[in-house]
Formats: C-alpha cells, sequence, structure tokens
C-alpha cells in the first residue's frame, strides 16, 4: 500500500525560532500519529517564484492533503498582500480537488473589507479548520465562516520537546550566563510600532518610506533598558536577550531582534549584567534555555509560549491580538503589559508583583501545561480522521 501524502504550508524552514518551533512540534506529532505518512513543506511567506508555485502545483496533484498552518497565518496586520498570499495556496488545493485542513491558525487582525470577503468566501470552501485561541473563533463567526467544522485547539509549539540539561549547561557555558544562585531574566525584544494595516509588504515601505511609529519605540527601548537595570539592582539578576529572529541582510522591520536587544544594552547603565546571545540555537535549546530563567518578559509569542510550558513567569507586551488571548489561556493576563504609553513605574509595579507571586504562578502553568499540552495534541487527530476518512 502507498503512503499517504500531505503538503504543509508552513514557514517553520525559515529563521524566525517562533515558526520553526511550531513546524518542529507538529512534525514531531504528526509522524508519532501517523508514522508512514510522506510529508513535504512548502513555506508560506516566501513562496514568491514561479518555479516554487509549479513545484507546489505538482505537488499538490500527488498530495491527498494540504495542511495550512500551524500559527499566525491569516491577518492583514502585515500587509493584505501577505494575507492574499496565504489564501492563494488555499485556492489552488481547492482547484485541484484536495483536501484542506487550517491547522492551529490564529486568524487576525483583518481591517480590510477585501481581506474580511476573502476570508470568508475561501474558508468556508475547506474541510476543517482548527484554531489556537478563541479570539479567532470569534473573527471567523463574525465573519460568517460557517460551513467547516471549527475546533478550538492550541498552538501546536506547546508540545515542543525542551534539549535536556546537559545541552543547556553547555549553552551557558559558552554565553557566560551564570550560576543558579543569581536571578536570570530573559528579555526577547523585537521592533515594534510599523504595522498598521499596509497595503504592500513592510519591506518596500522599510525601503522606500518612513514606517510609521519610531519615535515611540525609541522611548520603549529606553523604558526597556531602565527595566533591566532595575532588575539589576534591586535583584542582582542577570539579564539574557533571546533574539527570537536575527537580522537578515537588507532592511528587515521586525525581524531584527538581535539589533533591537543591543539597542537596549547600550542604552543600559548596568551593561556588564547584560548578556545578548550570539549563538544560532534550535527551538528545543531556546525552550531549555528559557526553562532555566526566573523571569521572561516577551514581546515575541513564542518565547512567552516556551517559558511558560517550562513553568516559568512571564510577563507579555501587547504587540499583537494574540498576546491577550495565550495569557488568558494560561491564566496570566495581568502580567499583559499596554506599551504604547507605557510608564517605567507601571513597569516596575507589574514586575515587582510577578516575582512576588512567581510561586504561586509556576504551580499553577503546570496545571495550564497539562491542558494545553492535551489541546494541542488534538490537532493531530483531527489531522488523522480528516485524511483517513
Amino acid at each position: 500500500m502507498l503512503n499517504r501524502k500531505i503538503i504543509i504550508v508552513n514557514d517553520g524552514l525559515g529563521p524566525n525560532k517562533g515558526d520553526q518551533a511550531i513546524l518542529q512540534a507538529m512534525l514531531h506529532d504528526i509522524r508519532n500519529r501517523m508514522p508512514n505518512l510522506d510529508v513535504v513543506i512548502f513555506p508560506n511567506s516566501h513562496l514568491r517564484s514561479i518555479r516554487l508555485y509549479r513545484q507546489y502545483w505538482i505537488n499538490l496533484r500527488q498530495a491527498d492533503l494540504l495542511v495550512f498552518g500551524g500559527g499566525q497565518e491569516l491577518q492583514d496586520h502585515v500587509s493584505l498582500a501577505f494575507l492574499i498570499s496565504g489564501l492563494l495556496k488555499i485556492i489552488l488545493a481547492r482547484l485541484q480537488h484536495r483536501k484542506i485542513m487550517c491547522y492551529a491558525l490564529g486568524v487576525g487582525p483583518v481591517a480590510t473589507r477585501l481581506g474580511k470577503l476573502l476570508l470568508r468566501l475561501i474558508l468556508n470552501r475547506v474541510d476543517i479548520i482548527t484554531l489556537r485561541d478563541e479570539d479567532s473563533l470569534i473573527l471567523l463567526r463574525t465573519l460568517k465562516v460557517e460551513k467547516p467544522p471549527i475546533h478550538v485547539t492550541a498552538d501546536p509549539a506547546i508540545t515542543l520537546l525542551a534539549a535536556d540539561n546537559h545541552r543547556i549547561r553547555e549553552i551557558n557555558g559558552i554565553e557566560g550566563i551564570g550560576d543558579k544562585h543569581h536571578p536570570k531574566i530573559a528579555v526577547a525584544p523585537r521592533r515594534w510600532f510599523h504595522y498598521n494595516h499596509y497595503l504592500l509588504p513592510m519591506s518596500l515601505h522599510a525601503r522606500f518610506h518612513h514606517l510609521r511609529g519610531r519615535e515611540d519605540f525609541s522611548k520603549l527601548i529606553k523604558i526597556l533598558a531602565e527595566i533591566a537595570d532595575y532588575l539589576i539592582n534591586t535583584l542582582q539578576s542577570q539579564i539574557v536577550f533571546v533574539p527570537m529572529r536575527a537580522a537578515s541582510t537588507g532592511k528587515d522591520p521586525g525581524q531584527d531582534d538581535d539589533l533591537v536587544s543591543q539597542e537596549i544594552i547600550d542604552a543600559m547603565h548596568y551593561k556588564e549584567n547584560a548578556i545578548l546571545l550570539r549563538g544560532n540555537y534550535n527551538p528545543g535549546e531556546l525552550k531549555g534555555l528559557l526553562g532555566k530563567m526566573d523571569m521572561v518578559i516577551g514581546m515575541r509569542m513564542h518565547a512567552l509560549i516556551m517559558a511558560s510550558m517550562m513553568k516559568v513567569p512571564v510577563i507579555g507586551l501587547n504587540i499583537s491580538p494574540k498576546f491577550p488571548a495565550f495569557l488568558r489561556m494560561i491564566g496570566q493576563e495581568k502580567y499583559l503589559i499596554e506599551p504604547e504609553g507605557l510608564s517605567r513605574s507601571k513597569f516596575i509595579s507589574t514586575v515587582n508583583q510577578l516575582w512576588k507571586e512567581r510561586e504561586e504562578i509556576r504551580a499553577a502553568l503546570a496545571t495550564r501545561c497539562e491542558i494545553l499540552q492535551y489541546l494541542a495534541l488534538h490537532n493531530c487527530e483531527y489531522l488523522s480522521q480528516l485524511l483517513n476518512n
């Protein structure tokens, strides 16, 4: 009997560690459930050339099913072109009469009329949708996506396996991360304030136009540096900056966490107590590393997911609708900070409150982790049912 074949459209082959975590966990869970399955992966954001689309079309002809996702795939927050590009992959699969599963998507925000219309028309033609949060379900119901079965599960990266303690000790030695007797606090920053429903990709705006919000982001850099200094001064802590996406060549707005981290360190007073990770570590290694922290402050969703699934208290800076949705799922929504108009005193108050409650938070996260891992594995069960129906 020939093996069944699926195509996964996912950006986990790229440099973003969050996307890599999603894909790595997906593949692990799918292959555990269906070990003989033939899997072919195509990118979403970077499927641009005619040659790649031709390969995608040929593989669709040979496949039983398209898996679109998981993760934050369907939104026009970055640009309308991004949303249309993603939906095109689904359209091509429908033209070939392939089964289609949207896998643990985070849908939204969608602000344009065209974006809302396309989502309603195209998603009503897929076979099943699983979503990683309730907010995505509310949006799809508002858009009248009603024909396919829709299930709320959880982000696939929740089941990601962490590297073992021996490997984490090696990384600590390489990077100069201190011993266990001092609090270690990780910061996962990113460049922000420029995502505001552009028509064209942001890389074009960065090259030819002034991106909105640079002044506001400069203020945020200053506050993050002050918070890092405060934590060093009051807790004698070590601050570890964790880039989830390192800068590539050219202008790459929002995808240069290492450069942002260095800007924060440059603005700090106690620079000698700050470390910027230099190694190119895989998602499992990053999860293991974050799992040894005493607190994680994140502007990257999957840094928060990795840390909280290791029972580490987290503070999220709310730069996307996916942040409040996830913080609610882990019962930590009071540790969500609004970056616009943020004051140093408000940030310090939140940090102090978390530090006082950190042991209670760890206990609460342990219970939430079990539930979310159970839900995340349901994505794979729905895929198996669709494939074998």
